[in-house]
This record gives C-alpha cells, sequence and structure tokens, in this order.
C-alpha cells in the first residue's frame, strides 16, 4: 500500500518532490497536516517534522504523552508548487484526489485517534468522509466516533504557535488529555 502511495501521480505534484512519508508501522496517534514542504533531502525529513513551527509543537505535546506510538503525515504528500516554482497551498481539487492516500495510510496503520490540524484538513476529510465535524470554540475540542476511527479536530499548531502564543499551554493541556484519555 505504501509503494502506491510512493508512485501515485494523481496529482502531478510527484513532479515536484516524491511523496513524504513518516516510518510505516502501526500507530495509537496520528497526526494529519496539509501538506508537503520543502526539503533539501526528502530522505532525511518526515512530514510535520520539527524543523517546521507545528512540528516543533507536536514533539512537544508527544514528549508530554507517554507509551505512544505517533505517526505524521499530510493530506497532500509531495510539494505544491506556484508557477514561478514557489511553495504554495493545495488547491481543493488537489486534495480530493490526495484524500485516497490518507485513507490507505488510516487503514493501514490502524490508529486509535487521528487528530485533524486545521480547518483545510478538517474540511477535505469531512468532505472526503462524508462526516461533519462541530466548529470548535476555543480550546473546547472533542473527539468524534466515525466508524472503526477517532477523529480530533484542533486548532493548527501554526496557528497557535504565531498567533495565540498566550494560550499554547492552554492548547497542548487540551489536545495532550484528549489523546491520553482516549489511548
Amino acid at each position: 500500500m505504501i509503494k502506491e502511495i510512493m508512485n501515485c501521480q494523481k496529482c502531478n505534484m510527484c513532479n515536484n518532490q516524491r511523496p513524504l512519508l513518516d516510518k510505516v508501522e502501526e500507530c495509537d496517534v496520528m497526526w494529519v497536516g496539509l501538506s508537503a514542504k520543502k526539503v533539501d533531502n526528502i530522505m532525511d525529513e518526515i512530514p510535520l517534522s520539527t524543523s517546521t513551527r507545528s512540528g516543533k509543537l507536536i514533539s512537544e505535546m508527544e514528549a508530554e504523552v507517554c507509551g505512544c506510538k505517533f505517526y505524521k503525515t499530510n493530506v497532500v504528500k509531495c510539494l505544491p508548487l506556484s508557477n514561478n516554482g514557489k511553495l504554495r497551498y493545495p488547491t481543493k481539487k488537489e486534495m480530493d484526489l490526495c484524500i485516497v492516500n490518507l485513507k490507505r495510510e488510516i487503514e493501514l496503520l490502524n490508529p486509535k485517534i487521528i487528530i485533524l490540524l486545521g480547518n483545510n484538513v478538517i474540511q477535505s476529510v469531512e468532505k472526503s468522509l462524508k462526516v461533519t465535524f462541530d466548529k470548535f470554540n476555543d480550546y473546547e475540542y472533542k473527539l468524534y466516533r466515525h466508524g472503526d476511527y477517532s477523529f480530533l479536530p484542533i486548532h493548527h499548531p501554526s496557528y497557535i504557535s504565531i498567533y495565540k502564543r498566550k494560550n499554547k499551554e492552554i492548547y497542548i493541556d487540551a489536545v495532550k488529555e484528549l489523546i491520553i484519555s482516549t489511548i
């Protein structure tokens, strides 16, 4: 299955970069971000790595939750570039084409909880799985069961890092508490 994802060419972004994937093993918690980033050597990088603001905040949360196996991924696994070669947000169409690979990863890794990072990811998953998540109020997050999986839609970590720094501890505690209570 992972071989299929590595060779997927549905969105044509694979021309920019091979898909970034975390190590493949069963996990308790799957973090789902939006898209790949520019890297010098894709063999040394994983999605949501600590070289990003989001990855740093996620690693802080992981450090406080002992005994869990974590997996990091993106809806769009290849680098989305604009016509002039600059990194850009993926389009809705590209996300729709790429969501199939996220579903495969979920089936393969069978996580106990899938954490959706930010509105773009939440909306993409809602559309593809035909599920509705309530809009969250501040840091009052809740889990949603859909089929065999529990989803946790939350603010994107980079949003917290940039705009809501004073609430960072509240954010970390809220997410950490839901992970611990689920695992």
